[in-house]
């Protein structure tokens, strides 16, 4: 793998490097095009490509106008998706970027020889670029196409439109060593931009992933953004995930990375065989930037659209994944770095979803999507009697459902401030990228089903409790006259509200834990609350309105301790703790 810049190809035509506006680090945000198809493929020996060939057409057809009206800076397609002869009749019609514009576009197979046919096919409008491999008529390439203008050196004469063709390096590895036969390999990985005066793009073909080893991620990293557009069945596979990991171990919040794969449930044809994938799609935005836009207003606004936000711990970056069915995704981005950017505007917010599409075939467009479908509604019947609370809840913001979700099963840690999503049991990822989001529910992985189902039926069988007069203590007595959970970040570590406005905590440790880790528990939150009112007398209130049950070895729901904060001769105003331990 040799890491190329771009300029060094463009100055053998007589071309200068390209301004490209994702790359400039100033204020301006840059707006990004996401493609995410629906998987119907073949493989051959010509290669991989679409498998119906007319939708395909169609609906590739219409992204390039839509990236022509949104005047998206930057246009991306996933692997061995893009036909070419869509993108060639596109540019014969004049419909290509503008200056300053990208498209990143991952095509169908295409053998070297037919490119070279290809290229003098577009001669007259396009100057296509590619490394010199040796002819193979045996064995097919696997493309990324980057199309945009580039100046003449020196200002001299009219801008050209390019296409600059990237070949895959690393093949994929499988059971029939589809691509290790097949697929003839380039070495070169072009670089857009240049070290100290702009950001640096460059892209990885799913299994490059492999070779991107710690040099060129030190090359690499430092202002940088990377996309690795994929068609994968195991995108979180632990080598595909690697390269992830080398670029954010580095000092620094200026790197992110763009992954896009197809949609989720692939299907596979070898003649006439079909062969399902059964896939997560797992496309996803990371970055390390310290003035993220963590409010959830924008997080909510976002997961509404179909972006969805994960904090992966490990790396101590912020992940946010898009919804799994095959759609468009117009996001607006803060730049990956500000260069001479005064203090006071220079806020590196991430990625908001603006605009969310699916393919109408009646009309023969993308048609926006106002709401995605999350995947919640097909589970929140776990939580049983709780349900239309549930929901209620997370209409109104699907944080705050992950939230009381979490007091009601004691999720709360060991710091007061659990609530944060990057401390929110249910948005926080290990490295696996398991995603247990419970209103965000597409992720198949068992580790998630469980986690989502376990949290749903604990709630459920709280608000059975709550429902139960005899199982109230004399401190929640007026439950009996109504109540309904809420959540609220002025009072963070309660989760119920009674029908006259009186707020409490409530929690259900359910049948796997024992009296003393319930106990644990609750002088834990009795600690958050504790922390939370300035005032004693609030404080005090607040624990005596604190309720944790649990099954016991006999099978019987019990209170932990009712009597802990109602003692006359008790104040409970001192912490939970010894104050020398650490909290």
């Amino acid at each position: 793998m040799q890491i190329t810049p771009v300029a060094e190809v463009l100055a053998s035509e007589g071309l200068s490097d390209p301004v490209l506006s994702a790359l400039e680090p100033n204020h301006n945000n840059y707006t990004v095009l996401l493609m995410q198809p629906r998987g119907q493929i073949e493989a051959s020996t010509a290669g991989v490509r679409n498998r119906d060939r007319e939708l395909a057409r169609r609906q590739f057809a219409r992204i390039l106008p839509d990236a022509q009206h949104t005047q998206a800076d930057l246009v991306i397609t996933p692997e061995y998706s893009f036909p070419w002869e869509t993108l060639v009749a596109a540019i014969k019609e004049g419909t290509v970027p503008g200056q300053g514009k990208l498209w990143a576009l991952g095509c169908e197979s295409i053998k070297y020889n037919e490119l070279e046919t290809l290229k003098q096919d577009l001669a007259p409008f396009a100057t296509v670029l590619y490394e010199p491999l040796q002819p193979d008529p045996t064995r097919f390439t696997d493309p990324l196409a980057y199309v945009f203008v580039a100046p003449p050196i020196a200002g001299s004469g009219a801008a050209t439109l390019v296409v600059l063709v990237q070949f895959k390096t690393h093949p994929m590895g499988d059971d029939d060593h589809f691509e290790i036969k097949g697929l003839q390999l380039g070495t070169r990985i072009y670089q857009f931009g240049s070290i100290g005066r702009t950001i640096r793009l460059v892209s990885l073909i799913c299994s490059d992933a492999f070779a991107f080893l710690d040099p060129e991620a030190g090359v690499t990293y430092d202002r940088a953004l990377i996309v690795h557009v994929q068609l994968n069945p195991a995108p979180r596979q632990t080598q595909f995930r690697q390269y992830r990991d080398r670029l954010f171990t580095f000092a620094g919040d200026q790197t992110e990375l763009i992954c896009v794969n197809w949609a989720r449930n692939v299907c596979e044809w070898c003649g006439e065989h079909e062969k399902p994938w059964n896939n997560i799609a797992a496309s996803a935005w990371y970055l390390k930037s310290k003035q993220f836009d963590d409010r959830d207003a924008t997080l909510c606004a976002n997961h509404r659209r179909g972006l969805y936000y994960t904090w992966l711990d490990s790396l101590c970056s912020h992940a946010l994944f898009f919804n799994y069915e095959p759609a468009t995704y117009l996001l607006e981005a803060t730049k990956v770095a500000h260069i001479g950017v005064p203090g006071p505007i220079s806020r590196r917010r991430g990625p908001q979803l603006t605009k969310t599409s699916v393919w109408n075939d009646a009309a023969t467009a993308w048609i926006e999507q106002v709401a995605a479908e999350d995947g919640f509604a097909a589970i929140v019947g776990e939580s049983d009697h709780a349900k239309d609370e549930i929901e209620r809840i997370a209409e109104g913001n699907p944080l705050e459902a992950e939230r009381v979700l979490a007091l009601c099963a004691g999720k709360v840690g060991h710091g007061d401030d659990w609530h944060r999503v990057q401390r929110l049991d249910s948005c926080v990822i290990d490295l696996s990228e398991v995603v247990r989001r419970i209103t965000f529910a597409q992720d198949t992985d068992p580790r998630a089903r469980d986690f989502r189902t376990a949290m749903l039926r604990r709630c459920g069988r709280l608000w059975d409790v709550l429902k139960t007069d005899h199982r109230l203590p004399p401190a929640l007595a007026d439950f009996k006259q109504g109540f309904r959970f809420k959540w609220s970040p002025d009072f963070p570590h309660q989760n119920a509200i009674s029908s006259n406005g009186q707020r409490a905590t409530v929690i259900y440790m359910g049948e796997d834990f024992s009296a003393s880790r319930s106990e644990e528990t609750a002088k834990t939150v009795a600690e958050c609350l504790h922390r939370g009112f300035a005032n004693s007398g609030d404080s005090r209130l607040a624990k005596q309105r604190l309720a944790v049950w649990f099954r016991d070895g006999h099978d019987n729901i019990t209170l932990c301790d009712p009597h802990r904060y109602v003692q006359i001769d008790q104040t409970n105003d001192t912490s939970e703790f010894d104050i020398a331990r650490e909290t």
